[in-house]
């Protein structure tokens, strides 16, 4: 099977790009971080290139025969929503959705003839939107009704589509983001709450887990289209059906930096 792992530069990607290739697939990882992409294995193919540039992505993959593609791709930013600028919200719109399209877009062509499949790594938060997490929230949830929409289209067309929604993972990606904290040494009304996000390292499934479940998803005989990885990642969404707003608006706060949930957690 070839397959293409975006994201594969370092994280969940990078997992996936060296659990494929070591089962014996060929793998092509594309990344625009290229020193993270020189440290998968040789049996990786690789290449450097802004996944959000369609016409880079279009001529990478040209006459290429695809089976799979599984994208990895993503970041955030901690802000509240009324301290996140047009140009940060469009920054996070486009490495957590736009890259994904300028990928399947192209790739859809070759997977349809080879009766393929697509494989997305979304995040909880896309049907869990958390306070501080707004921009990351809004592509998230983006991304799921792009691949539920995505599914309905080409699965009658022999391609088949599976979303992949994590809680939290220890890959540096929360790590980074609490570092690059804008406002927490200021004034403002969120002051306080961005002071939370020192050291935020959220309680998390193992990566290797994660991994296991994209792996599954992009090899098994019929994926499922969901995969839903760690207990929070199950029950947070179901909740949401049956608390009122208010009361749910507080259990997801709790489990916040600060939050009476995050105190009994990381005692």
């Amino acid at each position: 099977m070839y397959v293409l792992v975006t994201g594969a530069a370092g994280g969940i990607g990078g997992g996936v790009a060296r659990s494929l290739a070591a089962a014996g697939h060929d793998v092509l990882g594309a990344d625009r971080d290229a020193d993270g992409l020189a440290d998968l294995p040789d049996a990786v193919e690789t290449a450097v290139v802004d996944l959000r540039d369609e016409a880079a992505v279009r001529e990478l993959l040209a006459d290429r025969p695809l089976d799979a593609v599984v994208s990895c791709v993503g970041g955030y930013e901690i802000a509240a929503v009324e301290d996140t600028s047009v140009e940060a919200f469009r920054r996070q719109l486009d490495a957590n959705l736009t890259a994904v399209h300028a990928t399947v877009a192209a790739a859809v062509p070759a997977l349809r003839e080879r009766g393929g499949r697509i494989v997305v790594v979304g995040s909880m938060v896309g049907s869990v939107a958390l306070p501080y997490h707004g921009a990351y929230s809004a592509a998230k949830a983006g991304l799921d009704g792009y691949v539920d929409a995505l599914r309905r289209e080409v699965g009658p067309r022999g391609v088949d589509v599976a979303l992949v929604e994590p809680g939290p993972v220890p890959t540096g990606f929360n790590e980074r983001a609490a570092a690059a904290v804008a406002g927490a040494d200021g004034e403002g009304p969120y002051a306080d709450a961005y002071r939370e996000f020192e050291g935020y390292s959220p309680a998390a499934t193992d990566l290797e887990t994660v991994v296991e479940r994209v792996v599954t998803a992009a090899t098994a005989d019929r994926p499922r289209t969901r995969y839903r990885v760690s207990r929070r990642a199950r029950w947070l969404p179901r909740l949401a059906r049956v608390l009122p707003d208010r009361l749910y608006d507080r259990l997801v706060r709790a489990g916040l930096p600060g939050g009476l949930l995050w105190r009994l957690l990381h005692r």
